[in-house]
């Protein structure tokens, strides 16, 4: 079963993004010329990103500084806490090395960390910055409102997944072939959910919808679009955990099955389906608990 917003990913950094593997449901798309200006604003974006954050390599450094440092600190901890364990003896084993080296290296990692997160704060509130995003905003209006796009239609997330075809088979872009988190705008047209992204609208009738589904299995995805943190407020009863790679993993979420040229899959996160239920309608009323 395909992922309705999954995408076939061919250049190295796209944009656009190429139109999902559900195509056959868009019923609107943007004029060429906003797409052009969206593009543009995109790579714009990029820029400023790219000020904002310290280079990924040294972030990666410190991290592995960090990492190291409350590694020795922690082997340190464990000398002092052995049975039978003098001063000593753990000064005979490298204790205050141990903790010298791994207390300089969690220092310096730490006050690393502590100037990109200032460093990037100062960035993002700039005034340039500032007039960038509303700019932004403004273009993406304005495409939504070419596309008949209601000006109260919901920002919502779906689990999307993107993915390249290596040796004849499809290979996730993302770490371990996890989903990735893409920001739609929803609302309801009668009997259809409508999906809206940048460029093009997504209209999904009740009719070809086959089930409803609450997937009881861990769900590993990346990216975050809430203002509010994923483990605070809102989010906090989902339960909601991110690793060192930037992984988050959800307990569950819902499927929505969609029957088109093929079988099809709308990929919702949990935290979404309550926002997302009014408009799927009746069928918002039949949901299943599958284990997998």
């Amino acid at each position: 079963m395909k992922n309705l917003f999954g995408f076939l990913i061919k250049e190295k950094d796209p944009w656009p993004l190429p139109e999902p593997d559900g195509r056959e449901f868009i019923v609107r798309r943007a004029e060429e010329g906003i797409k052009s200006r969206l593009s543009a604003m995109d790579r714009e974006d990029d820029n400023v990103q790219k000020a904002a954050n310290f280079p990924k390599w040294l972030t990666h450094v410190f991290g592995i500084m960090l990492l190291c440092g409350v590694l020795l600190l922690g082997i340190a901890l464990e000398l002092m806490g052995e049975e039978d364990m003098t001063y000593e003896i753990a000064v005979s084993y490298g204790f205050w090395w141990f903790v010298g080296f791994g207390g300089g290296l969690t220092l310096i990692s730490a006050v690393f960390f502590v100037i990109q997160a200032f460093h990037r704060k100062a960035v993002m509130n700039s005034s340039a910055v500032k007039e960038h995003e509303s700019r932004f905003e403004k273009i993406k209006r304005e495409a939504l409102d070419s596309m008949l796009v209601p000006q109260d239609a919901v920002s919502v997330d779906v689990f999307t997944f993107p993915y390249r075809i290596k040796n004849g088979k499809e290979r996730g872009t993302l770490l371990s072939g996890c989903l990735a988190n893409l920001p739609l705008h929803a609302f309801r047209d009668g009997e259809t959910l409508c999906l809206a992204g940048d460029s093009y609208v997504v209209r999904i009738p009740y009719d070809v919808i086959e089930s409803v589904a609450c997937v009881r299995q861990r769900t590993v995805f990346m990216g975050w679009n809430k203002g509010e943190k994923y483990n605070k407020g809102t989010f906090k009863p989902y339960k909601i955990r991110m690793n060192s790679n930037g992984q988050m993993f959800a307990k569950f979420c819902y499927r929505v099955e969609i029957r088109g040229s093929e079988m099809f899959e709308l990929l919702i996160p949990p935290y979404e389906f309550e926002t997302l239920a009014p408009m799927l309608g009746y069928k918002a009323l039949t949901v299943v608990d599958v284990k997998e």
